[in-house]
């Protein structure tokens, strides 16, 4: 790929050599090609490219680097937004042949579209439906009746219940499990008087499903369970990390970011455009709000307004928290004052006591 290619795609402009041709991304201090681009969006960056061999290099409008230095230099304004164009520019994705590998099992009537890939011994279900230009990579179960929009990427292990709903341009990594029955029995476990000699569990059913919209991202070794009767909902554009738990019923609202080791408990309702940290807890039945933040670590044990920002457990408004880890920090000198007061006071008690006595 040439540097004036590369500049239309980051819409940025270049100095030097348009038709300079790139084979990859590297770091300043790694770059040892002259087809390399040095990623130098930041100051410590700019100050490795001494060390590489790159001839041109990517850096911020801000922070150009030295004039005459490169052959070619593409200035952008934006250093995060042109990282993530830049890296799928030059991502090829993960390795895969076209067509249906012939150790694949996919079912007589299940319904493949046009350029779609299926990689060794995944199987793929009765009546499901897979959409143009997905790639299903090795080892995936596709259930029965499931739908799966265009251009979607399952990588290897991917587990796909029966009846989920897949929107276009989904992303599930490695591992993952996507309708996987609720964990909901009778009588309620959470009573402090449950457990009874000769009390039995009784399953409750998963007979729901889940649905992924647009553009979804689900991280390796994540689970979403399906719903006990109705649906456990994703929204466009929400991006899920590695481990997070999704329980049954939940429904999450477009373009949240939910980070790695996230528990969400079943029931919760979640707006658009929320940020849950890395090991956030969220009790069941509870509802955070459009915009809201939770900070990592936090237990949300009821409702978040939205646009809110809260940490700790349990989960309260940033602020106050703040104000209680203070006032933590503080008790160790508030006590030896009261400790100290409470001497003296006992001193003034002597004394008075010792005159009374002696009059």
């Amino acid at each position: 790929m040439q540097i004036n290619q590369i500049a239309k795609a980051l819409e940025a402009r270049f100095e030097g050599d348009g038709g300079l041709q790139i084979d990859r991304l590297m770091h300043p201090a790694e770059a040892d090609r002259s087809s390399d681009l040095a990623l130098a969006m930041n100051k410590d960056a700019v100050a490795a490219l001494p060390r590489g061999k790159a001839q041109a290099a990517v850096v911020a409008a801000k922070n150009p680097a030295p004039s005459g230095a490169f052959r070619a230099l593409i200035l952008v304004d934006d250093p995060r937004l042109a990282l993530a164009r830049l890296t799928a520019l030059f991502d090829p994705g993960p390795a895969h042949d076209p067509g249906i590998h012939p150790t694949a099992v996919i079912a007589p009537d299940a319904q493949v579209g046009e350029g779609v890939s299926i990689g060794p011994y995944a199987v793929v279900g009765p009546r499901s439906r897979i959409g143009a230009g997905t790639v299903i990579l090795p080892q995936v179960t596709v259930g029965a009746d499931v739908e799966i929009g265009a251009k979607c990427l399952f990588h290897s292990g991917v587990r796909i219940g029966d009846r989920v709903r897949v929107g276009n341009g989904v992303i599930i990594h490695a591992n993952a499990v996507i309708g996987a029955d609720g964990f909901s029995y009778a009588p309620d476990l959470a009573s402090p008087t449950a457990f009874v000699p000769g009390m039995v569990v009784t399953r409750v059913h998963s007979v729901g499903t889940v649905d992924l919209g647009d553009e979804v991202e689900i991280g390796a070794c994540t689970t979403i369970d399906r719903s006990t009767v109705e649906t456990t909902r994703i929204g466009r554009a929400t991006k899920i990390d590695n481990h997070v738990h999704i329980g049954h019923n939940v429904t999450i609202g477009e373009s949240c970011m939910i980070c790695g080791m996230v528990g969400i408990s079943g029931s919760v309702r979640i707006g658009d455009r929320v940020r849950l940290g890395g090991g956030v807890g969220v009790a069941d039945h509870v509802a955070i709000g459009d915009q809201a933040i939770v900070a990592a670590g936090s237990g949300v044990a009821s409702n978040v307004a939205a646009g809110t920002l809260v940490s700790g457990v349990p989960a309260q408004l940033h602020q106050r928290s703040v104000e209680q880890f203070m006032y933590i920090a503080r008790q160790k000198r508030l006590h030896g004052k009261v400790d100290e007061i409470s001497a003296r006071l006992e001193a003034v008690e002597r004394s008075v006591k010792s005159g009374d006595e002696t009059r």
